[in-house]
């Protein structure tokens, strides 16, 4: 029996992993602040308020109640940090970037869909577990029509668990009636999907360039440049 039959699920990571934003973070705030007339001279390159803004998402991610109100924080918090007085601005700019980020959507890698259905007909269980608030991560999963593609779905934000706590995956297991030692969890970021799996008693799959040297000690059992990868060692 090969490898592959070893596991009789398999879960997902989203964000990065299935799917992707065909504009970047960098490129919506760009469009962002030429929309509302704004200069970036004063504020930093559209490079920079990118950086910052996704490290704020993921500082205030867990204290907020919706990604609304968590962009108007991340802006607020942004611009202060930049000298600006709090005159409104970051709320509107925060509206904007949610208009544009909206407008740009999100997208399936290419093949994730005939992928997903290929592993259901070969008789995997197949879960996700996602990061984010509520809103933010349902919004995705339903304009993608990804729900019906898997026997149960974790969004971090309505159990109030969050990645790499090894209790979100063991609450997708759970809703899967999965071992953990039969499950192989798929994702792209090395802290939050291959060291909170690993805790969690699954063997992981990295989503990682190629090359891409190990960050820990924690060693995934298998490692793709994509998603895609995946068919050589369960199909």
């Amino acid at each position: 029996m090969p490898d592959s039959r070893a596991f009789t699920h398999i879960a997902f990571d989203l964000d990065h992993t299935l799917t992707f934003y065909p504009m970047s973070t960098a490129g919506v705030v760009a469009a962002t602040f030429d929309h509302l007339g704004l200069s970036l001279n004063s504020t930093g390159t559209a490079e920079d308020l990118a950086s910052r803004y996704d490290a704020l998402w993921v500082a205030l991610e867990r204290g907020a109640q919706s990604a609304d109100g968590l962009r108007h924080a991340v802006w607020r918090q942004l611009l202060a940090e930049r000298g600006f007085a709090a005159d409104g601005l970051a709320e509107r700019v925060a509206v904007e970037y949610g208009v544009t980020r909206r407008a740009n959507g999100v997208r399936l890698f290419d093949g994730v869909r005939q992928l997903l259905s290929d592993l259901r007909a070969a008789g995997y269980g197949l879960g996700l577990l996602t990061n984010g608030l509520s809103d933010a991560q349902w919004e995705k999963i339903h304009s993608l029509h990804m729900e019906p593609l898997f026997d149960a779905v974790v969004v971090a934000g309505d159990v109030g668990l969050f990645k790499p706590d090894p209790r979100a995956f063991v609450a997708l297991l759970g809703r899967l009636s999965a071992a953990p030692s039969r499950t192989l969890f798929v994702g792209d970021s090395y802290e939050m999907d291959v060291v909170g799996a690993h805790a969690a008693g699954l063997a992981v799959a990295w989503i990682c360039p190629e090359g891409t040297p190990l960050p820990g000690d924690v060693v995934p059992r298998f490692a793709f440049p994509s998603v895609l990868g995946l068919r050589e060692v369960t199909l």
